[in-house]
C-alpha cells in the first residue's frame, strides 16, 4: 500500500546532548504515551552524489520488521521550519523499489541515475515520539532522535527534536517549541540528516558561513524585500551559531557578527515601514553586545599585533606581553559564550521566524501599509540616494570631525555598503559595481582606524602587565592613526565625494 504525504512540514531543533533528560522530563508531563523505536536508515545516491546536488534524498528505513522507502525533495527552509515533498511506502527489502513510487516521484530521478545508485551512508538512532495536540484540531508528532550518522569509519552525533505537523497550521509548531525556550538551549536546525550524511561521506569539514547575495526580483513589494533580506541575515547568523558556541575558529564569531551587523543595517533601512517589535530588537542588541568584546580581542591579537611584531627587537618581552593579552582574550571568549547562552539565541530565532511568517510588520498604520505594498525597486533607489548624500556630507567634513563624529560616519558608510549589497541584484551595472568597491574601501579604512582606537583602549586597560611591549604597540598605533592611514582615508573620502548618483 502506498502512503503519500505530498508536503511534509516540520520544525527541527538541535538539542544539547546533556539536556536530553531534561527534555524527557518536560514531555513526561504531557498526556501522551511515547512510542520508542530503534531506527536504522540507509541512504542511496550516485558515487558523485547527483541526487544530493538536485536536492533529493532517497532512503530505506527499517521500522520493526518492515522496510519503508522515502524520497524527499529540498523544498523550502526557514529557521528550522521546512516544507518539502515526501513520498513514502513499504518495500519488501532494504533496497529502493522504483516501481512502487508514484509517477511524480519517478520523474524526479532519471533511469540513468537509478542505475548508478549505491548505499552511501547510514543513520542509527533511537527515536522517542509523542503525538500532542494544539489549538483547535492541531496535531503534532514530537520526536526526539539520539544516535549518529555513519559513513565508512566517520561518525557524527545526532541529537535533535523534530516537530512534524500532522494536522493544523504551521504556527502550532512554533507555539509548542517556544514553550521550551526558557528551559532548553536548543537551536533551530536547517540541515537535514541526509545533508549531514552527504557531507560526512564526502569528508567535508564544517566551516564559517559568509553572506551570499540576496535574491530580489524587480516586481517585489517593499515588504517582500524586507522579509527576504532579513531572512538572509538570520540564516547566516544561525549557520554560524553552533561554531560560535563550540569552536575555537575565530571566524565563526566574525561571521556571526557580520550577520548581525547586516541585520541591523536592514532594520535601519526599513525602520519606518517594517518596524521590529521591541522584544526582538532587544535580542539583536544583546547578541551583538555578547559578540563585540571577544571580536575586539581577536582583531588585536590575530590581526593587529602580528603586523607590529617583526618591528619589536626583544622577542622574549614580546612573547611575555602577548601571553598576557591572550589570557584576556581567552577570558573574553569564555564570557562571550556565557552571555550568548544567557541571551537564548535559539528562542530568539524562533520568535523572529514566527514573526516573519505571520508578517507581524503589518500591525502598523494604514500609511505604513501603503508603503509596504509599494514597488521595492523605486523605494530602494530613493533609500540608496539618501544614504549616499548623507555620507558625502560627512566625507567633506571628515578632516575637522572629532572621533565620535568620525565613528558615526563609519556607521553610515557601513549601512550604505550593506544596503547597496542587499539591492545590488536590482541595479546591475559597472558603475554600481565600482561604487560598491569604493564604498567597501572607505569602510575598511575607517574600520582600520577604529580597530586602532579599540586596540589602544584594550592595551590601556592591561598596560600594567605588558612592560615595554605595551608602550611600543601604543606608540605604533598612535603613529598609524596620525600618519599614512589618516592620509589614505582622507584621499578615499575625497574621491568618493566625486561620485555621481548610481541609481
Amino acid at each position: 500500500m502506498t502512503t503519500q504525504h505530498p508536503v511534509e512540514i516540520e520544525l527541527k531543533l538541535a538539542l544539547p546532548a546533556d539536556q536530553v533528560a531534561q527534555f524527557l522530563t518536560l514531555m513526561a508531563r504531557r498526556r501522551s504515551v511515547p512510542v520508542q523505536q530503534n531506527l536504522v536508515t540507509r541512504y542511496f545516491d550516485t558515487p558523485d552524489f547527483a541526487l544530493s546536488a538536485k536536492g533529493i534524498a532517497l532512503r530505506v528505513r527499517k521500522v520493526g520488521r518492515r522496510w519503508l522507502q522515502t524520497l524527499k525533495t529540498e523544498g523550502e527552509r526557514q529557521g528550522g521550519l521546512s516544507r518539502r515533498a515526501e513520498y513514502e511506502m513499504e518495500v519488501p527489502s532494504n533496497k529502493p523499489d522504483w516501481s512502487r513510487f508514484p509517477a511524480a516521484a519517478q520523474a524526479l530521478v532519471s533511469a540513468a541515475l537509478r542505475m548508478q545508485l549505491i548505499a552511501v551512508f547510514e543513520t542509527h538512532f533511537s527515536r522517542t515520539a509523542w503525538l500532542v495536540g494544539g489549538h483547535g484540531k492541531a496535531q503534532v508528532e514530537v520526536a526526539l532522535d539520539v544516535g549518529e550518522v555513519r559513513a565508512g569509519k566517520r561518525r557524527q552525533p545526532i541529537c535533535e527534536i523534530e516537530l512534524e505537523l500532522k494536522a493544523g497550521k504551521p504556527d502550532v509548531l512554533f507555539e509548542l517549541a517556544q514553550a521550551w525556550t526558557t528551559k532548553l538551549d536548543f537551536l533551530p536546525l536547517d540541515v537535514s540528516k541526509a545533508e549531514r550524511g552527504v557531507r560526512l561521506a564526502r569528508g567535508e569539514i564544517a566551516a564559517p558561513v559568509k553572506s551570499v547575495p540576496v535574491d530580489l526580483r524587480d516586481d517585489m513589494r517593499v515588504e517582500e524585500g524586507f522579509s527576504v533580506i532579513v531572512q538572509a541575515c538570520l540564516a547566516q547568523f544561525q549557520a554560524n551559531l553552533p561554531g560560535v558556541l563550540a569552536s575555537d575558529d575565530i571566524d565563526y564569531v566574525h561571521q556571526a557578527r557580520v550577520a548581525l551587523r547586516r541585520l541591523r543595517a536592514a532594520l535601519h533601512v526599513f525602520r519606518r515601514v517594517c518596524k521590529l517589535p521591541d522584544e526582538l530588537l532587544d535580542g539583536v542588541r544583546a547578541l551583538s553586545a555578547a559578540l563585540g568584546p571577544v571580536r575586539d580581542w581577536d582583531v588585536l591579537c590575530g590581526e593587529t599585533l602580528p603586523v607590529i611584531a617583526p618591528h619589536f627587537a626583544d622577542e622574549g618581552a614580546w612573547q611575555f606581553g602577548l601571553s598576557v593579552l591572550e589570557a584576556h582574550r581567552a577570558e573574553a571568549r569564555a564570557a562571550m559564550r556565557g552571555d550568548m547562552i544567557q541571551a537564548r539565541p535559539g528562542g530568539w530565532l524562533l520568535v523572529f521566524q514566527r514573526w516573519l511568517i505571520k508578517e507581524g510588520w503589518r500591525e502598523g498604520s494604514a500609511a505604513q501599509h501603503r508603503v509596504q505594498q509599494s514597488a521595492l525597486k523605486a523605494w530602494a533607489r530613493r533609500k540608496l540616494r539618501k544614504g549616499d548624500r548623507l555620507i558625502k556630507q560627512g566625507a567633506r567634513a571628515y578632516p575637522q570631525m572629532h572621533p565620535a563624529a568620525q565613528h558615526a560616519l563609519r556607521i553610515d558608510v557601513k549601512r550604505q555598503r550593506y544596503a547597496a549589497e542587499f539591492f545590488m541584484g536590482m541595479f546591475v551595472g559597472r558603475r554600481q559595481a565600482r561604487y560598491q568597491v569604493a564604498l567597501q574601501n572607505v569602510q575598511e579604512s575607517l574600520g582600520r582606524i577604529n580597530d586602532f582606537r579599540v586596540a589602544s583602549r584594550l592595551l590601556t586597560r592591561t598596560s600594567a602587565g605588558l612592560g615595554p611591549m605595551g608602550e611600543f604597540v601604543q606608540g605604533w598605533l598612535a603613529g598609524c592613526q596620525a600618519g599614512d592611514d589618516k592620509k589614505t582615508i582622507n584621499k578615499q573620502l575625497k574621491n568618493f565625494v566625486k561620485w555621481g548618483a548610481c541609481w
